[in-house]
């Protein structure tokens, strides 16, 4: 049993010395991976808009139209959401549960209707479907003009927030290094803006409706995508040993935050019951993977280049 334990141990020992061997040799090859990724990314965001003329879904709160609470245990809310959409096949409808500590409490009609009659049809087939009478049920209105005009506001926000991290990040590189380092700063920002990217895909594919919280989400995963990448370049200019050395360094710590920061992330969605906060981990949990991805492969290997050219291993 000794023997068998210990051979155990010595073969792991062995597939960690030849993945650290790859990602020390092989890291011109290893942006394949990557690259190959935000191909897939572009093709899938291109195909949604080409079919719904948007990147993704929105919620009412950003494309306008009504919201139907209804207190109820009914729990189908895939069946409902099916008779809703063969009764309004022009329209985007979503249902989703309501929940408090587990329990089914209601659940949430969401439709891109504008008007009186369409609505009016909507509120009678979920009255007479869940039994309960239509004043019982609360209604909410979004304005189709007011929807899209918060919505512009939102990109707008996040495009120059997306212009003032890149800005900080040029100015910081500056101050530690004593002179402007375009290449690394636009390393860092293109890491940032394919992590949106991915991550946008990937909530098209599921079919999230995204709210205006889940649109606040990718500003924080700006921030986290940052930090990594920032803790890349600094330890690879600035730190001792072959670069090799410095890039693993670097790896290993950051690897230990997004993990952490992973698990926290992936605990706050199994727990939380409101929709918006799940919504947000959701799009956080599946940034920091994609993270992990292009900052350890992408702007690791593209960075290790730069400096080599440099004479700076």
């Amino acid at each position: 049993m000794a023997e068998n334990g210990s051979s155990g141990v010595s073969g792991e020992k062995s597939l960690v010395s030849s993945l650290i061997r790859v990602y020390d040799t092989k890291y011109r090859k290893l942006l394949v991976i990557p690259a190959a990724v935000i191909v897939a990314a572009v093709v899938v965001l291109l195909m949604t808009y080409s079919s719904t003329g948007s990147f993704f879904k929105k919620d009412i709160s950003l494309s306008g139209g009504v919201s139907v609470i209804a207190i109820t245990d009914f729990s189908d809310t895939a069946l409902l959401e099916a008779e809703l959409f063969s009764q309004f096949p022009e329209s985007d409808v979503s249902v989703r549960r309501l929940s408090q500590l587990g329990k089914s409490t209601g659940i949430v009609v969401e439709a891109g209707l504008q008007s009186d009659e369409d609505i009016g049809q909507l509120l009678a087939f979920v009255s007479s479907r869940l039994g309960i009478p239509e004043d019982d049920l609360t209604v909410q209105r979004v304005g189709a003009s007011l929807g899209r005009s918060f919505l512009n506001k939102m990109m707008v926000g996040i495009a120059i927030a997306f212009a003032l991290m890149a800005l900080a990040v040029f100015i910081y590189f500056r101050i530690i290094s004593g002179k402007w380092l375009w290449l690394p700063g636009i390393f860092v920002v293109w890491t940032a803006f394919v992590d949106i990217l991915c991550t946008l895909a990937v909530i098209s594919i599921l079919g999230v409706h995204l709210s205006a919280a889940g649109l606040a989400a990718f500003l924080m995963l700006i921030g986290y995508s940052v930090d990594t990448d920032i803790l890349l370049t600094v330890r690879a200019l600035k730190g001792s040993g072959p670069l090799a050395e410095r890039v693993r360094s670097a790896a290993k710590t950051g690897l230990l935050m997004s993990l952490t920061a992973f698990g926290a992330v992936v605990a706050g969605y199994s727990f939380a019951e409101s929709e918006t906060v799940k919504q947000i981990m959701l799009i956080l949990s599946v940034g920091m993977l994609f993270d992990i991805v292009h900052t350890w492969l992408t702007n690791a290997g593209l960075l290790r280049i730069y400096l080599e050219k440099r004479g700076m291993v």
